[in-house]
């Protein structure tokens, strides 16, 4: 499990962009695992031509690629609230750093596709892209869905017939957080429980949002028990709430938006006015923990995925439920053709289906669509069937005799 370093004071050194001129990668990498102010600081120095070739080299590297979009993020929202700040004041530095702001920006997009390209090229090598893009195991798994209860008992005869021990039930994730926390208990993640994990488990939802509030004020001095897997849930629901309080203190967009500073910061007194840009700035550092916690999650749901099919009877357990989808598609097979007929649209070639025009809401939004088709009918509710024949009185029976009486 990754576990960001905690440098003692006098082992950190701040760098200055002068540092950066003619430093080259051998003395640059410690100084990046150090700090993630260090790492800012060499993103802005790529971004604005200030780099050395073998240290821009690093940065762009496995080491810090990931890291990289991360600081860009976070150094265009300080770059932008310090323009704001120097541009309010009269600042004669506010237009060098108009400038600089833009070429972060234009970094940090560049950035951010190289990134979405890594994870698409990660996805189509995986084993999930491969059923995603084959239509035939598309429609086993789809019908598996309309045909729960048979699947389990073919599921079930397939574990008889290998003689192997069906893995325990799994109950449904709801989200990425429950399929970490279910990861860690069951051991795919190697999660100390530590006092001081404890300690923030038991604190109360203020006092938990007030240390990640300190968290995210502090960027070299993270607390690296939020970052436990069973901790990254509270750790979101806090950051989430800590933006949706502080985004109107920070006239920002939205929540989740800096944007650009609406609020006339010459309309308000000077102490007022300077609330306002810390509030923008504590904001720009609250997406930064924000999307350090996503990019954690994906990278410990990568793990356990990694590690489940490191098992070894991983195999034939996915060769007993690969029989079973075949079993159930020979039972079915109207139903299997069906799926078939409305998948063949979004096929590329007999067979295969293109990823690019069947992306993953639409392929969402088909399968309820074919899933609705293939259900049963809903029974029409039986109503009470009132004749219309004309009823004949009962005759009422006749007096008898007084005498009988």
């Amino acid at each position: 499990m990754p576990q960001p370093s905690r440098p003692t004071p006098y082992e950190r050194r701040s760098l200055r962009l002068a540092d950066l001129a003619t430093m080259g990668a051998a003395k640059l990498q410690p100084l990046l695992q150090d700090s993630f102010g260090n790492l800012v600081t060499a993103a802005i120095a790529d971004a604005t031509g200030h780099l050395p070739r073998s240290s821009r080299k690093l940065l762009h590297g496995p080491h810090f690629r990931d890291d990289l979009v991360d600081a860009l993020r976070f150094a265009e929202g300080e770059i932008q609230v310090s323009s704001e700040r120097m541009t309010w004041t009269g600042d004669p530095r506010a237009e060098r750093t108009t400038r600089q702001l833009q070429q972060i920006r234009a970094a940090l997009a560049q950035a951010q596709e190289e990134e979405a390209e890594r994870r698409r090229a990660e996805h189509r090598a995986s084993a999930a892209h491969q059923v995603d893009t084959d239509s035939a195991a598309t429609a086993r798994l789809w019908l598996r869905w309309a045909q729960p209860d048979r699947f389990e008992q073919l599921l079930a005869q397939e574990y008889a017939t290998a003689q192997l021990e069906p893995r325990a039930e799994r109950r449904d994730r709801a989200d990425v957080f429950d399929a970490i926390e279910w990861g860690a208990g069951e051991g795919y993640l190697f999660a100390t429980m530590t006092p001081a994990v404890h300690a923030l488990l038991a604190k109360s939802p203020l006092a938990f949002r007030n240390i990640v509030a300190d968290d995210a004020r502090e960027q070299d001095e993270r607390n690296v028990e939020l970052r436990h897997p069973l901790l990254l849930r509270r750790w979101r629901t806090a950051l989430d709430e800590l933006a949706e309080m502080t985004a109107p203190l920070a006239g920002a967009t939205s929540p989740t938006l800096l944007g650009p500073l609406t609020t006339d910061l010459d309309a308000l007194p000077r102490q007022a006015a300077f609330a306002v840009l810390g509030a923008r700035r504590f904001l720009v550092a609250v997406h930064q923990r924000t999307a350090e916690n996503t990019r954690l999650a994906r990278q410990y749901a990568q793990t356990i995925t990694q590690r489940e099919q490191d098992e070894p009877d991983h195999g034939a357990h996915r060769r007993v439920f690969a029989q079973a989808l075949h079993r159930l598609a020979d039972e079915h097979p109207a139903a299997y053709d069906h799926i078939r007929h409305r998948l063949a649209p979004f096929e590329t070639s007999p067979g295969r289906l293109d990823m690019s025009v069947l992306n993953s809401d639409q392929r969402g939004a088909l399968k309820r669509q074919v899933l609705a088709e293939l259900a049963p009918p809903i029974p029409a509710p039986v109503t009470p069937h009132l004749s219309t024949a004309r009823v004949v009185p009962r005759p009422s029976p006749a007096a008898r005799p007084a005498s009988a009486r």
